[in-house]
């Protein structure tokens, strides 16, 4: 089977290709128009919704692709695959699917990470009625870094030398930690989550109160790239309370193993430079989604990372570094027509989803394994008819240095 067709250039294309195989697949199609925003062509920006299977399931699959705009790009190939083999015609007894496509449409059409508001969706869930969560590191490396806009040798060793005395002073695991969890002060800053919930957050919020609502049991997807440990490898980040039934189930899905902090630690250290572990995080979609179904439904699932084999770099960090300061460029500048701006673009697309044939090959194929396990998994939840266990109910976790 030819894969590449599967993946979109655009997300104007990924978005056609996804309604076309919804329609084929016989889904129900909703569209959420973004009221204000467009793409760099003037083109609308939507979030759409295909459901398969019957109204009344007891256990729903909910995949999500795009809530970190560019990564949607694996994750919508991911999502049309599925429709295209055909799968939604032979779903297990009781089980239905809702895949939610380009959680983030502003960022996934122009090709960034954030939203309009520069905000990160995957930290937007928290409570703006409660002090929002501090993050005192953050502020310290943020006030030392250089102001000057642009992604230059001399600017890159400049973010570099100034972040050197921070990872001296924490050790790599504290700064990855404040770098990575989500920020609430900075709305110019890297990880900021918000002041107010975006569009999206909220548009996604509608969607789980009105499509969920006659569902007992959530298994969960949310499709995310790029951690470099080896192409056709995931990375299962499982947000339910350790050691709780859920996560246990999680666990009966994907392996034991494969959820397993230590499991995490380690691939996280592998695949992003200066790391030592994954980090904690604040205001997850999961947990925001846990906190709506509470308590007529529970959920149980897994941010899924595609990753890919390390890069030829010298130094990791500078490339990372660099990288993260062209998706600012581009975010701050919109030149998407300049011979620059186009040259961001491939570069930040590539990074996101390789423009390989091999990987897309691997990818796929992974991510077919992947449905697989979690709709038999789905399908044994509804057997079962299993009493609602909702667990423990946060919009935090400090996550937990590596040993």
């Amino acid at each position: 089977m030819d894969v590449s067709r599967f993946f979109a250039p655009s997300y104007q294309e990924a978005r056609r290709k996804f309604i076309a195989s919804a329609e084929k697949a016989g889904a129900e199609l909703d569209h959420f128009r973004h009221p204000v925003e467009r793409a760099p062509d003037g083109s609308p920006l939507y979030i759409d919704t295909a459901w398969f299977g019957p109204k009344d399931a007891s256990v729903v699959l909910l995949a999500l692709s795009g809530t970190h705009g560019a990564e949607g790009f694996a994750g919508s190939a991911a999502q049309i695959q599925w429709m295209e083999e055909e799968t939604a015609r032979r779903l297990p007894k009781g089980v239905a699917v809702l895949k939610v496509h380009a959680v983030n449409p502003f960022g996934f059409s122009h090709m960034i990470r954030v939203s309009e508001g520069n905000v990160d969706l995957n930290r937007n869930w928290v409570d703006y009625s409660k002090p929002l969560p501090s993050n005192p590191i953050f502020d310290e490396v943020e006030a030392a870094l250089p102001t000057r806009e642009g992604y230059d040798d001399e600017l890159v060793d400049q973010h570099i030398a100034a972040a050197k005395p921070f990872y001296e002073k924490y050790g790599d695991w504290k700064m990855s930690d404040a770098l990575s969890r989500g920020q609430y002060g900075h709305p110019q800053g890297s990880q900021f989550g918000g002041q107010k919930r975006e569009w999206s957050t909220h548009a996604l919020d509608y969607i789980i109160r009105t499509k969920l609502q006659n569902a007992k049991h959530v298994a969960y997807i949310d499709w995310h790239t790029l951690i470099r440990i080896g192409d056709g490898k995931f990375v299962y980040l499982c947000f339910n309370d350790i050691g709780d039934p859920l996560h246990q189930r999680v666990g009966s899905w994907y392996g034991a193993d494969t959820i397993d902090r230590k499991t995490i630690n380690q691939q996280w250290s592998e695949g992003v430079a200066r790391s030592g572990g994954r980090p904690g995080r604040h205001g997850l979609v999961f947990w925001g989604i846990q906190h709506i179904l509470a308590p007529h439904a529970d959920i149980a699932g897994s941010v899924i990372e595609f990753c890919a084999k390390k890069e030829e770099h010298n130094d990791p960090l500078r490339h990372r570094t660099q990288l993260q300061l062209k998706s600012r460029w581009l975010y701050r500048n919109r030149k998407y027509d300049s011979k620059e701006g186009k040259a961001v673009v491939e570069e930040l697309r590539d990074n996101t989803t390789p423009l390989r044939r091999d990987w897309e090959e691997s990818a796929m194929a992974a991510a077919h394994d992947t449905y697989e396990k979690i709709l038999k998994g789905a399908g044994d939840w509804a057997k079962e008819n299993a009493p609602i266990k909702v667990g423990k109910l946060t919009l935090s976790d400090p996550g937990g240095e590596a040993a």
